[in-house]
């Protein structure tokens, strides 16, 4: 893959700019995938299987670096990483996506 996170970045602190995306989404980074080690109850509460969730981890172009958890980002769901246990809190599907990260898919197009 070869995107420019450095113009991805400016172009998602002009969605923060304009209140479309959350100011903690955190920095853009090409994707460096994790295994999901243990699973906190409210990860499950969507209806993600671990499997799942792991799956929207592999095939993800970008994650977000949010301070001791990681936000892996694919076209097919979302997943959310305590990066120190590798333990997954919380992963939504596509169909699930809010306007802030149907946002930030376009400018990853």
């Amino acid at each position: 893959m070869n995107k420019d996170f450095r113009m991805i970045n400016l172009r998602i602190r002009d969605l923060i700019s304009h209140g479309v995306v959350n100011p903690y989404i955190g920095e853009a980074v090409m994707s460096v995938p994790i295994k999901i080690e243990g699973v906190n109850a409210h990860a499950r509460t969507h209806g993600i299987s671990i499997e799942q969730a792991q799956s929207f981890i592999d095939t993800s172009e970008i994650m977000f670096i949010q301070g001791d958890r990681t936000m892996y980002l694919s076209k097919d769901g979302s997943a959310t990483v305590i990066v120190e246990n590798r333990r997954l809190i919380s992963a939504y599907s596509r169909e699930n996506f809010d306007p802030a990260i149907k946002a930030i898919l376009e400018v990853l197009d």
